[in-house]
């Protein structure tokens, strides 16, 4: 029988623009988020402080583990911006992370922690999550994970890992075009789809009271008014279109589409997924095109499953040297 101090875990962190999440996973257990905790991420502070945060949130939740009899042997981090995962160092950041270029994330947690690192983009963590543990579970092939939210960013999961690229851009999605609803021309997917974009063409269109988020489209959707389900269904199906010409080109065999707003059910994923088989060629109108099923415990079950990966590989690589 193992004894309490032999179960391992993993740490896994996800760093958002308004909040660090932390927690445990045990890899018998590989969805089950253990001692789920957050902290606010302070990032107009600048990185400095922020690394501050993730410590002693990292911290934290291993004296959680060890509390609960669990020795953690990996910590798995997901972050905003392009990460170098050959050195786990931020090479680019947006504005909601002011300064954040640059950071070095991995060596600075493994001299805090003493443990192996590893760190990768946020939403690829979350589709990694997603494609092994959830949604896209069982599926060996290559999977899109689509993440809709205040932006729109992507994932390409290829037998269970997230492949390397040249330049750490791979499932950078937001850039691709798409028809615009109204029919004239071309915008980007986040220009059509994300949350700020579908509040802002509901508020260009209404002619009465705007919309203050898309909580109060959303509302007004359900309620039965017209525009705002014009808008919604237009929207999404564009979305869908334009991502028809980016898996024609690349081939999957399943779309999992999540995030705040990709997980808002049927009035998101119905005009999403029909715009998908518009533009499908036909060897792929019947892969699938399913809702995430983890919730906001994606991006940890992703972070976990990416360090215990990369521990085991790099024990195996030692075994052979």
């Amino acid at each position: 029988m193992t004894s309490a101090m032999n179960k391992t875990c993993a740490i896994a962190i996800d760093i958002g623009g308004t909040k660090i999440a932390t927690g445990f996973v045990d890899p018998t257990a590989p969805t089950t988020v253990h001692g789920r905790a957050t902290r606010p991420t302070r990032a107009a502070d600048g990185p400095r402080v922020v690394v501050r945060e993730i410590i002693d949130a990292a911290t934290s939740i291993i004296a959680n583990a060890n509390a609960d009899g669990y020795v953690p042997t990996c910590v798995g981090v997901g972050a905003p911006g392009v990460v170098d995962t050959r050195t786990g160092c931020i090479s680019y950041a947006g504005p909601t992370m002011p300064g954040w270029a640059g950071t070095d994330i991995a060596s600075t947690l493994r001299a805090a922690l003493d443990l192996p690192v590893s760190v990768h983009n946020d939403v690829r963590v979350m589709g990694l999550g997603e494609a092994v543990h959830g949604a896209a579970a069982g599926n060996t092939g290559d999977v899109l994970f689509v993440s809709i939210g205040t932006g729109i960013g992507g994932a390409l999961v290829t037998g269970g890992q997230l492949p390397q690229s040249p330049h750490d851009i791979r499932g950078e999605i937001a850039y691709l075009l798409a028809p615009v609803p109204a029919g004239n021309g071309c915008d980007t997917i986040e220009n059509i789809g994300s949350g700020p974009s579908l509040t802002r063409s509901y508020n260009t269109a209404v002619s009465g009271t705007p919309a203050k988020d898309l909580r109060e489209v959303m509302r007004r959707y359900h309620d039965g008014e017209d525009l705002a389900r014009r808008v919604i269904t237009d929207s999404l199906r564009c979305v869908g279109e334009g991502l028809a010409a980016f898996i024609n080109a690349i081939d999957v065999s399943a779309v999992v589409i999540g995030g705040g707003v990709g997980t808002l059910g049927e009035p998101i994923l119905g005009p999403f997924r029909q715009g998908l088989r518009n533009g499908l060629l036909a060897p792929l109108c019947n892969i699938p095109i399913v809702q995430a099923a983890l919730g906001t415990n994606a991006p940890l079950v992703g972070a976990a499953h990416m360090a215990h990966t990369d521990i085991l590989a790099s024990t195996h690589l030692m075994k052979e040297q």
